[in-house]
């Protein structure tokens, strides 16, 4: 089935990649995208997202002298910092600890091969102009965080590649900051793919603080290997239309998996969480918490789904979707999901979508508290859980700070 012109249109805005290690990829996302049509809300994975208004966009190109002000955009003052700047890479300017290095996306002759989930995902592969690359080597703790640093402006509209690969026995905090100017209809869609080795430990805090007319795409694919610990918290703490797609495949045995979400929306903010854990061996553990705040018209959208192969046995796999709807207009679309091909495995799911407790509201007034403190309150505390899986200390203040400022409240760590 050829693609439809509006795919084709689309798609012709953006150049080919000269990405070596993206090539050997190339044939498998053209066959995808040959095959399929712009997404519209008949299929699937769009249903709850209308895309009309990206398919219909015009991208300007953007000026390349703009330079972010890093005190601006940086949450981690001391952190390794990397600028992905309208898809320019800016590396770090400092000598880099020992077991480390970083550098563009062009250097890697080989990536891992990627799933191909919708028609942006193959698109990245084929046109990704730029990334960067980040390896620790085996047995080497990184003690500084690594901060990826995202910004687009003006009318940006494009595709960016990145690789992470944590060795053996090797430990890494890093932290993928999304943001952006006000400006024009724009478009970025972020890949990152991430491999952690044996025995290794890798904590990734996704923060995103985006606004304007930005449609943003952010993908994580993760291969973990035996022993490995990896943990990942999306934060959306704004945007217009964001999607966050997360792949995990397990590959060794006695891995540990967690990943946690907190969006907070007010006005019209669409956002979109879809994950699947592809469990592939026995003994792993994974556990999946998201939660949700939803004020005046925002929706939210989770699909998360867990997947337990024959041969993955005494896994121990759990999901949980939980939102509160702070005004009438607000909507949640959930659908946590298990596919289970084992017989010996703890697994669970659950979705809840309510308001606040309105009992509790009244005790809270009743001994002095205001409205706005009590709703503030029990806010918080429904989100804790959540807040309290932050690692570094940096992003924890800025989720309290972005959050006040946006809803007008006085929270405190």
């Amino acid at each position: 089935m050829e693609n439809s012109n509006k795919l084709s249109q689309f798609s012709s805005r953006f150049p080919k990649t000269e990405i070596e290690g993206l090539l050997p990829m190339g044939d498998m996302a053209r066959s995808f995208l040959a095959e399929n049509d712009f997404p519209t809300t008949k299929v699937e994975r769009f249903k709850y997202t209308r895309l009309a208004k990206l398919g219909n966009a015009s991208f300007e190109p953007s000026s390349d002298e703009w330079i972010p002000s890093k005190s601006d955009q940086q949450i981690c003052p001391d952190a390794i910092a990397i600028y992905i700047i309208n898809g320019k890479v800016i590396l770090p300017e400092m000598d880099l600890p020992k077991g480390l290095s970083i550098d563009f996306i062009s250097s890697a002759k080989h990536l891992p091969f990627s799933t191909v989930k919708d028609v942006f995902a193959a698109m990245n592969i084929v046109h990704a102009q730029s990334g960067v690359l980040v390896k620790v080597d085996k047995n080497v703790v990184i003690e500084p965080v690594i901060e990826v640093v995202h910004v687009v402006s003006s009318a940006y509209a494009g595709f960016t590649r990145n690789h992470v690969s944590i060795g053996e026995n090797s430990q890494a905090r890093m932290v993928l900051t999304y943001v952006s100017e006000e400006s024009k209809a724009i478009f970025s869609h972020v890949h990152t793919s991430v491999e952690v080795g044996k025995h290794a430990n890798l904590n990734i805090e996704k923060v995103q603080m985006e606004s304007s007319e930005l449609h943003s795409f952010a993908d994580e694919e993760v291969w973990q290997d035996a022993n490995s610990v990896f943990q990942i918290n999306t934060l959306t703490l704004d945007g217009n239309l964001v999607r966050n797609d997360l792949h995990i495949q397990v590959i060794g045995e006695h891995a540990e998996t967690h990943l946690n979400g907190m969006y907070m929306l007010n006005g019209q903010q669409h956002v979109a969480n879809y994950t699947t854990v592809d469990h592939r061996v026995p003994n792993c553990v994974s556990n999946e918490l998201y939660k949700g705040i939803m004020d005046d018209k925002s929706v939210s959208v989770f699909n998360g789904k867990v997947f337990v192969r024959q041969d993955a046995q005494k896994t121990n796999a759990f999901q949980s979707n939980a939102n509160v709807l702070i005004s009438e207009d607000a909507s949640v679309n959930s659908k946590p999901e298990l596919e289970i091909y084992a017989d010996d495995v703890k697994c669970s799911h659950g979705s809840t979508t309510g308001q606040l407790d309105e009992e509790a509201l009244f005790y809270l007034r009743a001994r002095g508290i205001s409205e706005k403190g009590a709703t503030q309150l029990l806010l918080t505390a429904f989100m804790s859980d959540v807040l309290h899986k932050i690692v570094v200390p940096e992003v924890k203040e800025k989720v309290y700070e972005v959050i006040n400022k946006r809803f007008n409240w006085e929270l405190s760590l």
